[in-house]
C-alpha cells in the first residue's frame, strides 16, 4: 500500500512539474473522443457527399481514409510524449489533408484544437511562448463567439427558445438576458487578457460551459463540442487561473511563428464581416449568422430516380420535394453542415450529376 502511495506520488509530482504534457494529453484525448463520436465522418459508409476543397481531391477510399485516421491518431500520441516541432506540424498537416477531403471536417471544436497545436508546436521550447499562443487562442474564441451573436438572427432565434423553456419569467427579463449574452461572451474573452481580470474571466467561462455541457446533455444532441468545451476549461484552470502573464506578454508580437497565431484568432476573424472568411474559422459559433441551405427537385419524378440512400432524407412541401442539408448532415455524419455557399453548390452539383441534369435543381438559402 505504502508502495502504492509512493508511485502516485511520482506521478503526480511528474504532472505538477510538466503541466504541458498534461495539457497535450487531454488535447489528444478530447480530440480523439470528438473524433469517435463522429465516426462516419471520417470513416464508414455516408450518405452525405463529401465536400473537398479542390476537385482533384473528389475520390473515395476506405482504406486511404483509415490509413489517415490511424497515421493521423499515431502522430498524435507521439506527439504527446514528444512534443517536436516536426511531430506538432505533421498533426496539423495531417488533419489539414483530411478537412480538405471534405470541409465538414473543419468543425469548431476540431479547429480550436488543432489550433492548440499548433501553439504548443510552435515554441516547444519556450513554455511562456505557448502560454502566449494558447491564450491567444481562448482570448479570440470567447471575444470572437460573443461579438458574432451581435445581430438579430441570434437574438430572434434565442428569445424564441427562452419563451419555450421559461415562459413563466416576465418577457423583458428573457429580452434583457438574450441581449446580453453576446456582450458577456465577448467580455469573458477580454477579461483573460489582464493578469488582474483573468481569474473572473477563467471561473465565468468555467460557469458558462458548465450551463451549455449541462443543456446539451438535457437536450440529448452536440455531444461531440463536449470534450472541447472540458479542454477550454481544464486548460484555462491548470494554466492561466494562477497565471502572470501581462497584457504586454500576451500580445508580444515579436515573431513570426506567434503572428501566425494571432492572425487566425485576432485578424482573420474582421474579414468574416466582409464576408471574405468562413463563418466556423471566426469562431462564429452557435451565432445564427450562417446561412443554411435547402436543395428543391425542379421535377417531382427526380425523386424516384434517387437511390434510398439519399432518398430517405428528401422531404415534401405543397407537392414539391427538397433535402434540407443540416438535418441531412446531423443524421448522416453526425454533425452540421459546413456552413458556405461553396459546400453547397458542390453538393448541388453531386445531387445534378447524379440525375443527369444540370438544371435538376435549385439551392434555397435560409
Amino acid at each position: 500500500m505504502f508502495d502504492l502511495y509512493i508511485h502516485m506520488s511520482v506521478i503526480y509530482s511528474f504532472f505538477l512539474k510538466d503541466k504541458h504534457f498534461l495539457i497535450r494529453l487531454v488535447l489528444c484525448l478530447c480530440f480523439l473522443i470528438s473524433m469517435s463520436m463522429t465516426y462516419s465522418l471520417w470513416l464508414g459508409e455516408r450518405s452525405f457527399p463529401k465536400a473537398p476543397l479542390f476537385e482533384f481531391l473528389q475520390f473515395h477510399n476506405v482504406f486511404f481514409d483509415l490509413f489517415l485516421v490511424i497515421f493521423f491518431i499515431s502522430v498524435f500520441i507521439v506527439f504527446v510524449l514528444k512534443p517536436k516541432p516536426l511531430i506538432g506540424l505533421s498533426v496539423v498537416f495531417l488533419y489539414v489533408i483530411m478537412a480538405s477531403q471534405d470541409q465538414n471536417r473543419l468543425q469548431p471544436f476540431f479547429f480550436e484544437l488543432i489550433l492548440a497545436v499548433l501553439a504548443m508546436t510552435l515554441f516547444s521550447n519556450d513554455k511562456k511562448r505557448v502560454e502566449q499562443c494558447l491564450l491567444l487562442i481562448f482570448v479570440g474564441t470567447y471575444f470572437w463567439s460573443g461579438v458574432h451573436k451581435a445581430n438579430s438572427d441570434f437574438f430572434n432565434k434565442w428569445m424564441l427558445a427562452m419563451n419555450n423553456r421559461i415562459p413563466f419569467v416576465p418577457e423583458e427579463l428573457r429580452a434583457m438576458f438574450t441581449f446580453s449574452i453576446s456582450i458577456l461572451e465577448a467580455s469573458f474573452g477580454l477579461l483573460l487578457i489582464s493578469k488582474f481580470t483573468r481569474r473572473y474571466g477563467v471561473l465565468l467561462i468555467t460557469l458558462m460551459h458548465s450551463i451549455i455541457v449541462g443543456t446539451l446533455l438535457i437536450e440529448g444532441f452536440g455531444y461531440a463540442v463536449i470534450p472541447l468545451t472540458f479542454f477550454n476549461v481544464f486548460t484555462l484552470i491548470i494554466l492561466f487561473y494562477n497565471s502572470k502573464l501581462t497584457l504586454r506578454d500576451v500580445f508580444r508580437i515579436d515573431n513570426k511563428k506567434t503572428i501566425a497565431v494571432f492572425l487566425f484568432t485576432i485578424i482573420f476573424p474582421v474579414f468574416n464581416f466582409f464576408g471574405f472568411y468562413d463563418h466556423l474559422l471566426s469562431f462564429s459559433y452557435f451565432s445564427g449568422k450562417p446561412k443554411y441551405c435547402r436543395i428543391w427537385l425542379l421535377n417531382n419524378e427526380d425523386y424516384e430516380k434517387l437511390p434510398e440512400k439519399y432518398s430517405q432524407y428528401i422531404n415534401e412541401w405543397k407537392g414539391s420535394y427538397y433535402v434540407d442539408l443540416n438535418y441531412w448532415s446531423q443524421e448522416s455524419i453526425g454533425v452540421g453542415v459546413y456552413p458556405e455557399i461553396r459546400v453547397y453548390n458542390q453538393i448541388n452539383k453531386q445531387f445534378q450529376e447524379l440525375l443527369g441534369n444540370s438544371e435538376a435543381t435549385k439551392i434555397e438559402l435560409y
